[in-house]
Parts: C-alpha cells; sequence; structure tokens
C-alpha cells in the first residue's frame, strides 16, 4: 500500500506532462481541469488540505444533493442545496483523518467538456474508508467538477456527487 507524503504529489498524465498538486506543469503549461480534479482528489487522499483547498476557486460551491454526514443538518431540517465547499472540507477532513487510518479517493473515469473559461469533469470514484477500528469500506460513486478558467490557471468552482446517503 503506498502511503502519500505531505509533499507535493505528482501526477502522470496522459498528455506526458507532471502535474503537482500546487498547479505547476512541468512543461510549463496550465493543468487541464481533469489533471486539477486529481490533484485535488490526490490531495484529499494525502492528508494534504491546504493543497486540496488550493486547487478550489474562491466561493467554489458543494451542492447538496443528499446528506453525506449524519452531522450537516439537524434532525429533520431540510439541508441547503448549497453551502461552501471549502468549509465542508475544512469540516469533514479533520474528522475524518482523525477517525480513519486511511482514506483514498481514486478517480476510476473522468470525462472532461471545456467551452471557453468553463469546463466540467464527470468522474466515477471509488473511496476507500479504513477505520481505525474495523474493516475497510468502499464506496463508488459519480462527481461532477465545475471548473473556471480565472488568470490561466482551472479552479474548481463547484462539486455535485451522487454518493450515496448513510
Amino acid at each position: 500500500m503506498r502511503r502519500f507524503s505531505r509533499a507535493p504529489l505528482c501526477l502522470l498524465l496522459f498528455a506526458g506532462f507532471v502535474v503537482t498538486t500546487s498547479g505547476t506543469c512541468a512543461a510549463g503549461e496550465a493543468p487541464s481541469p481533469e489533471a486539477v480534479v486529481r490533484a485535488f482528489n490526490a490531495a484529499i487522499s494525502g492528508r494534504d488540505l491546504d493543497a486540496a483547498l488550493a486547487t478550489l476557486a474562491t466561493g467554489a460551491v458543494n451542492f447538496n444533493f443528499g446528506s453525506v454526514h449524519g452531522f450537516s443538518a439537524s434532525q429533520g431540517v431540510a439541508e441547503p442545496l448549497t453551502s461552501d465547499l471549502a468549509l465542508h472540507w475544512r469540516t469533514v477532513a479533520p474528522v475524518l483523518y482523525s477517525a480513519s487510518r486511511r482514506y483514498e479517493r481514486r478517480i476510476e473515469q473522468a470525462t472532461t467538456h471545456i467551452d471557453g473559461a468553463l469546463a466540467v469533469v464527470w468522474a466515477l470514484l471509488r473511496t476507500t474508508t479504513e477505520p481505525k477500528s474495523g474493516d475497510a469500506r468502499i464506496l463508488e460513486f459519480s462527481e461532477t467538477y465545475l471548473l473556471r478558467l480565472d488568470k490561466g490557471e482551472w479552479k474548481i468552482a463547484g462539486i455535485a456527487n451522487a454518493r450515496p446517503t448513510r
């Protein structure tokens, strides 16, 4: 099993250049929208929350189509349709990291559509959560990432998912 360090993780892309979670490319080009999505997920898996948050646009939105985490809304109260994506991960990640030996988000498939300064990446994810006590749990679900090109750099502006609720 591979362990990720807090040092920037490098992802080898099909295009033949290397992209790090810091958003730089060896070829001097901006990372593709898919590369940014992969970097975000690799940073979450590597427990590098700062690197994950660096991939987000200011004001990025989490679309809440179903509560994944039982603590996200009070009993009987409808969860708002949107929430602050950075705040979501600042809240969830420390709990997730402290309760698990390992949490891995792996993109199994990705499809990208780019139209000007807007991109959509549909990704099929497989997550593995290995709690400190108990057996590993594997989930597969889809996430849709909305990205915008800002000053020549793709940033995640929103994420919606079809993750099973508890």
